[in-house]
């Protein structure tokens, strides 16, 4: 904006210096051309007068002109007979014509304006007259060089003139578009930070009385929509920290009623422990994510310092590996370990890369099948690790894929997840500045990527 603002700016203001320039720069070379017409006539009326005169020695008067002006001189009778010449005879072009038109006494034409680059002499005629009767006629031919490089000089000035005005008006409307933009880059930044779920400063109030009562509304509004996210954000960690202690004590109630619970009701009493273990996981996974938004909310407005700790994926990968193997085992599938030593390393603490691994193979042994396959490996990219999860197994419809990520989002066949795992590791992930996909596997089956910022060279 400010870019388009400035160019149109300067489009007009080379407009307004045309408009004056031009007009200016004719007026100069009229004048200058005028200044020279009137001073020649002036000297063609003196020679004139001393062609009539007897006692005069015209050729040493035109000679004496010469010398000093150095521009040819001719002085013919009526008869068209040369009486005195230096510089210019009948024979040169144009003379012969301009001698007969003052022979027969037209007025003299007027001179046309003499530009910079005119180079070329211009005729100039008056007629000799004794008793008031034509007796001949005086052709000069008026140098026109030294007029020329005047008006250039003029116009030289006057563009000079031009181009400091013009330098002063951009820097002046350049500091004018800054000052009345600067509040709109403010408001940028500001609704990017509120876009993205963070907490920025708020808008600095400065500009034009129109954009910063603009502007204060806008903070005003800010802070109320931070507000709220904040406490929601906290209504979510709070929550789930006051309902621990009276879920625990209802677990604890629940499993001291366990031996006194008739058999017919034992039906009852095990979905009820299901509900409660559903409950408890729920609660966990919510911490989690509030975790996991503070981390990435810090991140994405710069509060967050600089990674400083690192895990190995192929120890990591090994490690869970040996904790899940028994878990597919029971739900007849098999895990394939794909990573090789020395394994790529990531930076990012060790807890939360196995949190990311758990979060995938969780949902494997859910949404794969029986007799499915899980393949754990890595990709090393130029700036970039890739830890993938995948399976062969029945996978996810092409449409469910975009939502598996989002929060409390759960497949058509699943009753007793929290629909949070994936949502909690694109936090950790994004936290960290890195990404996390959802895709169909070339198997067949779910794919899930996580893009980490890598630690350099393998370990």
């Amino acid at each position: 904006m400010g870019l388009r603002v400035r160019i149109v700016l300067v489009a007009l203001l080379l407009l307004a210096l045309a408009a004056l320039a031009v007009p200016l720069a004719l007026s100069l070379s009229d004048r200058r051309t005028g200044d020279l017409a009137a001073e020649r006539d002036r000297q063609l009326a003196a020679l004139a007068d001393a062609a009539v005169r007897p006692d005069t020695p015209l050729q040493r008067e035109i000679d004496r002109y010469y010398d000093v002006y150095g521009e040819g001189l001719l002085v013919i009778d009526s008869d068209g007979q040369t009486l005195a010449s230096r510089g210019l005879d009948m024979s040169d072009t144009g003379v012969a014509a301009a001698a007969a038109h003052a022979l027969v006494g037209a007025p003299a034409s007027q001179w046309d304006s003499i530009l910079p680059w005119d180079r070329q002499r211009r005729l100039a005629t008056t007629g000799v007259r004794s008793g008031g009767e034509l007796v001949g006629a005086v052709v000069l031919a008026v140098d026109t060089s030294v007029a020329a490089r005047d008006v250039a000089t003029g116009w030289l000035w006057l563009a000079a003139a031009c181009g400091a005005f013009l330098v002063l008006a951009v820097v002046a409307e350049r500091s004018l578009t800054r000052w009345v933009l600067r509040p709109l880059d403010g408001l940028e930044r500001a609704v990017a930070e509120m876009t993205e779920g963070v907490t920025g400063p708020p808008a600095n109030v400065a500009g034009p009385p129109e954009l910063r009562h603009f502007t204060a509304a806008f903070n005003s509004m800010a802070q109320v929509v931070r507000a709220s996210l904040d406490r929601q954000r906290r209504l979510i960690a709070d929550a789930s920290h006051q309902l621990r202690n009276p879920l625990t004590a209802v677990r604890l109630r629940a499993d001291t009623l366990e031996s006194y619970v008739a058999e017919e009701g034992q039906p009852t009493y095990s979905s009820m422990t299901a509900e409660l273990d559903r409950f408890e996981n729920l609660l966990e996974q919510l911490l989690r994510l509030a975790r996991a938004e503070q981390v990435s909310g810090s991140r994405q407005v710069g509060i967050s310092t600089a990674a400083t700790e690192s895990a190995d994926l192929a120890d990591v990968i090994e490690e869970r590996a040996a904790y899940w193997q028994p878990i597919l085992a029971d739900h007849q599938q098999h895990l394939v370990n794909g990573s090789t030593h020395p394994g790529p390393t990531v930076l990012l603490a060790r807890h939360e890369v196995e949190q990311l691994l758990d979060v995938a193979l969780e949902n494997a042994v859910r949404y794969a099948g029986g007799a499915a396959t899980v393949t754990v490996s890595t990709q090393q990219g130029d700036e970039t690790v890739d830890l993938i999860v995948s399976d062969d197994g029945t996978g996810l419809p092409e449409e469910d894929l975009a939502r598996a990520a989002t929060r409390f989002w759960q497949a058509r066949n699943d009753g007793v997840g929290t629909g949070l795992g994936l949502a909690i590791a694109a936090e950790i992930t994004m936290g960290h500045g890195g990404t996390i996909a959802v895709e169909k596997a070339p198997e067949g089956g779910l794919l899930v990527r996580y893009s980490l910022p890598s630690a350099g060279e393998s370990s």
